[in-house]
């Protein structure tokens, strides 16, 4: 969205002078952090799906459960959806559309950090960072998936089953949705920092609306938007468990006699 370019300038401009600590706007050792974090956060996206210590094999099967059974009924789905056209419906999806652009979301992450650089909260920049971080994973894995599926959106009329893997058509990217994946990444990160259970309700039901908009604009198939919706769930738990895990351990200095250094301290 070129609107949010002007805008992400301003904030630089408006942050800059308020930079007394090192963060992602100043300091090249803040930013290589960073991508150190996500690499390793990348990791944990990857390998969660497959890890049976943590139950995390048990959710992909559930997830291809769900996946699968909203494909058997992706035509039904499809067919009630476009028998209920009108007016407000259609500039309620158009706002929709808008509210799960991936780009909106990373311009909101930036601006949350921003402000907790301008505020000097490192709660709002954390949680800057973690949605930023969730947006990142969860767009990346549904772009590797949307072309490895191939899979063709509905207005194409060639059915639900029509998959070409690797052409990297815009016509056949239809599975996963990105929108719904970034939304219900923000929504995770937003939920998981929340104490509210009408804020978690509200970033949730935010997010499934932005699914429903996909739906209703003939862009994605019902199953399409199941996937994204749990992949972006998975980054969201994955980023704000790698954070938490790290908060709960710091380096602290130790003076013993003649010698220095330094020692983990974690908090259980």
């Amino acid at each position: 969205m070129r609107c949010l370019l002007p805008v992400m300038f301003l904030l630089f401009l408006i942050v800059s002078p308020a930079l007394a600590e090192d963060n992602l706007f100043n300091s090249t050792a803040v930013i290589k952090g960073e991508i150190v974090r996500l690499g390793e956060e990348a990791v944990d996206v990857a390998r969660t799906p497959l890890d049976t210590d943590n139950h995390g094999l048990v959710g992909t099967l559930a997830v291809a459960g769900a996946v699968g059974l909203t494909y058997v009924f992706d035509d039904d789905i499809r067919t009630k959806l476009q028998g209920v056209k009108s007016r407000n419906l259609d500039k309620a999806a158009d706002a929709g559309n808008v509210l799960g652009n991936p780009f909106l979301h990373l311009g909101i992450a930036a601006a949350v950090y921003g402000g907790g650089v301008v505020a000097d909260s490192p709660q709002y920049r954390s949680i800057g960072e973690m949605m930023g971080e969730a947006v990142l994973l969860a767009d990346a894995t549904t772009f590797l998936l949307k072309e490895g599926i191939g899979r063709g959106r509905p207005f194409t009329g060639a059915g639900k089953g029509d998959f070409k893997p690797f052409q990297f058509k815009g016509d056949y990217d239809s599975m996963p949705s990105m929108h719904t994946s970034s939304s219900f990444a923000m929504a995770s990160v937003l939920a998981a920092t929340s104490e509210s259970m009408t804020l978690k309700l509200s970033y949730y039901s935010a997010a499934a609306f932005v699914g429903f908009s996909r739906m209703y604009q003939d862009k994605h198939w019902a199953s399409d938007v199941v996937l994204g919706a749990a992949i972006g769930e998975l980054c969201g738990r994955v980023v704000t468990n790698y954070h938490a895990s790290r908060r709960n351990v710091t380096l602290a200095p130790l003076v013993s006699g003649d010698a220095a250094g330094l020692v983990l301290v974690g908090k259980f």
